[in-house]
């Protein structure tokens, strides 16, 4: 008897290439967005911003292109997490270096 060993066994069900909880947060954020904001928008606009919402939400949970393994709203998350600081390495053997070059 030979039996079938699944090569990833830590693969998550997915539906229309996302996986569930995404697809579940993709569907309560939208109808959130879209019942929130509903009395900001004109009745001549509803059909044009019930498209660009849900646009809009699609666009996020689609894989980043500049950040490999993530998606569009991770990388929005990564963006206003980083540090405003910057970094400048301390030339701490300032010296030595200068006898080394001269």
């Amino acid at each position: 008897m030979t039996y079938e060993i699944p090569k990833e066994i830590k693969a998550k069900p997915k539906i229309l290439g996302l996986e569930m909880r995404e697809l579940v947060i993709l569907l309560i954020s939208s109808l959130l967005v879209l019942t929130i904001l509903r009395d900001l928008v004109h009745s001549v606009f509803m059909m044009p911003y019930f498209v660009a919402v849900i646009g809009f939400m699609i666009y996020l949970f689609m894989p980043s292109g500049h950040n490999p393994k993530k998606r569009h709203y991770e990388s929005l998350i990564l963006f206003f997490r980083h540090k405003k600081a910057v970094y400048h390495a301390m030339d701490r053997h300032k010296q030595e270096n200068r006898q080394l070059r001269g």
